[in-house]
């Protein structure tokens, strides 16, 4: 395939101000510029015919539209179909992004460049497989399949499911691609009966390694039928994160990132049931073309990258389909008691308010309240703006912080404590998820389960009612593992700076010992309120948070308490506060605020990457001299990431060594913590876990100094109730 001789954009008239930021990946290409709305294909088509133009770059919906089969305009959206190319009438349309997305996603240009190098370099891109697709109807359909499958060289899988009227598999596809010829076969075997699922439990053990895109969901599924599938090897979810950690990682992105002659057909989903056989092996040779492109293309760095994370994948799988039980009477007690409180809340902000309809949960009336309190320039009453209100005056932070406890409740209730017809228990477990390439650091992220059930695991509240409706199965405590103060460890050792590293060094809490430094007392006299005031400001000064942002963070009463340990002025704000505590941890821990936060600017503007002491290698789109946003992000990532991976490696040789023992249930991977189950009268399971977290790593400081770090763990018996005490 050869360069284009001419190509013209075809954009909207909000495009403009950014085109001209297209034409360093135009790579000097001849380029017309077009803005007018598209009334017709004719009068686009003809013109570019009459001139030899083969290729378009478009923007524009009203051309999408056009273009798309009829049964899907009515859903289809540019940003789904960005990076697609759709032929028609011997033209190439390349749809991207609005233009503006150039400059206000951090990706956004390198993404552009990417997909228009579709046309300007075509023969960069791997040749996409010939795709040939059948439903498997009869028996000798389903006699080929096995036939092409076995000798594939790479399997893609995918399934589809419904959750209504009841949970259901509705058919599993797979994709068998033959390097040599580079021809892809699918085939699509309907979920209707029990000989179906004969079927696809046979079709899972063929030898031939699978490929997946974000496969647990589909392993979940498999286990339900009893189907689990053979040589899960790749994923390409798991592909593109090792890569690309920033970029979105849905299959329609990641098609189009590595597939040249990718078209979103996504929509097809909507479609009738031939649509949706099409759609799912659509789905299986697009995952089956990514990942043999990421495998061709993708450097060393983040082929190691997901040789550390994509087993993740199994550990995290056994915890999601073991779930915890959940104690039915006491979520009923929980639920009632936390009604209750609400009810009280509400009384009491409907009296303040002097009004009984009050309701602290209508948008309109929260800003009303503001408006009348002497707020007139908020236009919301968001979260956000009720905090940034409640910092200007003590009325309006007794309003504020009731209106948001109250609203915090009520989403507790609504998210964690249903019963009845909407409880989230699956067979009296709570379910949820747990995915390796959630975040941008490498930390595992959580969700509910892929039953559309459960709760996300991680994100329980670790204070209140709920944990304490989590219970242990009978005959078994629960336990916790948790790394002790790793981030603060972290950014002791990574900015080398030695007041930091003499505070560790010594033994002592690090939290006491620096609410000591900031309030000026004895460590002795450090007090549990003391020391979380000083655990608060550390926090915030760590990941470079600005006086505002840790004001919203730690609320009005913190601060005027900091304010009153302080003996300071009775003229400061609750922002001067902020401002002042933040001085304090600069003044106290220079190092870390110049020299480690330089280091990383400079790696980042140099290399594009943040290598890290395990290895762990992120890409990096923006700049952090240019954004503080960008600085924050990557400042948190170099101590987030470094604990994720020395968590990851623990969390695998538990799962490993211990996975498979009656006495022992791996529960899920928790921040910096492993949760889990041991049966009474075999705490030394337990403690088998914590001397598998406790690992020493060689950590080379902004200098250039490797010191060994060691990061201590604390091991919890909680007992029956996850909310238990410690021991």
């Amino acid at each position: 395939m050869n360069r284009p001789e001419g190509i013209v954009i075809v954009i909207t008239e909000d495009d403009t101000p950014y085109v001209s930021r297209l034409f360093p990946a135009l790579q000097g290409v001849a380029v017309r510029v077009l803005k007018k709305p598209i009334t017709t294909l004719s009068e686009l088509i003809l013109p570019l015919q009459k001139a030899g133009i083969k290729h378009v770059i478009s923007t524009r919906p009203d051309l999408l539209m056009k273009l798309v089969p009829a049964g899907v305009r009515r859903v289809a959206k540019i940003d789904n179909y960005a990076g697609s190319i759709i032929e028609h009438e011997g033209i190439e349309f390349l749809f991207i992004h609005p233009l503006k997305q150039l400059v206000t996603v951090p990706y956004g240009e390198f993404l552009a460049s990417r997909y228009i190098s579709k046309f300007v370099a075509p023969a960069t891109w791997p040749s996409s497989s010939k795709l040939i697709w059948q439903t498997i109807k009869t028996e000798a359909d389903y006699e080929e399949a096995l036939s092409w499958l076995r000798h594939s060289d790479l399997i893609g899988v995918d399934i589809e499911t419904v959750s209504k009227p009841k949970l259901a598999m509705t058919m599993v596809g797979y994709c068998g691609i033959d390097l040599a010829s580079n021809t892809s076969k699918a085939f699509v075997l309907p979920i209707d009966s029990m000989e179906a699922v004969y079927k696809m439990r046979r079709l899972n053990t063929l030898d031939p390694p699978k490929v997946m895109q974000n496969g647990k969901y589909d392993a979940a599924w498999f286990f339900k039928y009893g189907a689990p599938l053979h040589g899960w090897y790749f994923d390409t979810a798991n592909m593109l994160h090792a890569w690309y950690s920033e970029l979105p990682k849905d299959l329609g992105s990641v098609s189009a990132f590595f597939v040249r002659n990718s078209m979103y057909w996504k929509d097809l989903a909507s479609g009738n049931k031939e649509d949706q056989y099409k759609y799912n092996a659509l789905d299986t040779w697009a995952t089956v073309d990514s990942a043999v492109a990421w495998l061709q293309e993708a450097p060393d760095w983040a082929v190691q990258n997901y040789l550390h994370k994509f087993p993740m994948n199994f550990p995290s799988h056994m915890c999601e389909m073991r779930g915890i039980a959940r104690d039915e009477a006491k979520l009923r007690e929980v639920a009632q008691i936390e009604q209750e409180e609400q009810d009280a809340i509400l009384a009491k902000l409907q009296r303040a308010a002097g009004t009984p309809k009050f309701n602290p949960s209508s948008p309109k009336q929260v800003l009303a309240l503001l408006h009348i309190l002497g707020h007139k320039g908020l236009k919301s009453s968001a979260e956000a703006d009720l905090k940034e209100a409640m910092l200007k005056h003590p009325l309006t932070a007794y309003f504020a912080e009731a209106i948001l406890e109250y609203r915090g409740r009520r989403k507790l209730s609504s998210t964690y404590l249903k019963t009845g017809s909407e409880a989230s228990e699956y067979k009296g477990r709570i379910l949820y998820s747990i995915n390796p390439h959630g975040t941008d650091t490498g930390r595992n992220s959580s969700a509910a389960h892929h039953f559309w059930c459960g709760l996300q695991i991680q994100n329980i509240p670790a204070a209140g009612p709920v944990k304490s409706t989590l219970v242990a199965d009978p005959g078994f405590e629960l336990w916790e593992a948790d790394y002790s103060q790793a981030e603060d460890r972290g950014v002791a050792y990574k900015s080398g700076d030695p007041e930091l590293l003499r505070i560790f060094e010594s033994g002592q809490d690090s939290h006491t010992v620096k609410a000591s430094m900031f309030f000026g007392m004895p460590v002795e006299e450090v007090n549990a309120p003391v020391r979380k005031l000083g655990k608060r400001i550390n926090h915030g000064a760590n990941y470079n948070m600005g006086a505002a942002v840790l004001a919203q963070t730690m609320g009005t009463v913190a601060l005027l308490e900091a304010k009153k340990l302080l003996n300071l002025p009775a003229r400061m704000s609750v922002l001067d506060v902020a401002a002042y505590l933040l001085n304090l941890y600069e003044l106290k821990f220079r190092v870390v605020k110049t020299d480690y936060y330089n280091s990383i600017k400079k790696e980042v503007r140099v290399s594009k990457k943040l290598v890290g002491d395990t290895g762990w290698v992120r890409y990096c789109f923006s700049d952090p001299y240019k954004s503080k946003r960008a600085l924050n992000m990557y400042i948190a990532h170099v101590t987030q990431s470094l604990i994720a991976m020395l968590l990851d490696r623990a969390f695998l040789a538990a799962f490993k060594e211990l996975g498979n023992n009656p006495d022992f249930k791996l529960l899920a991977q928790i921040h910096d913590s492993i949760f889990f189950q041991v049966r009474k009268g075999h705490d030394h399971l337990a403690h088998r876990v914590k001397e598998l977290m406790t690992n020493t790593i060689p950590v080379r400081d902004c200098f250039g100094t490797l010191r060994n770090m060691t990061i201590p763990v604390d091991l919890k018996k909680l007992g029956n109730s996850w909310g238990g005490d410690d021991v």
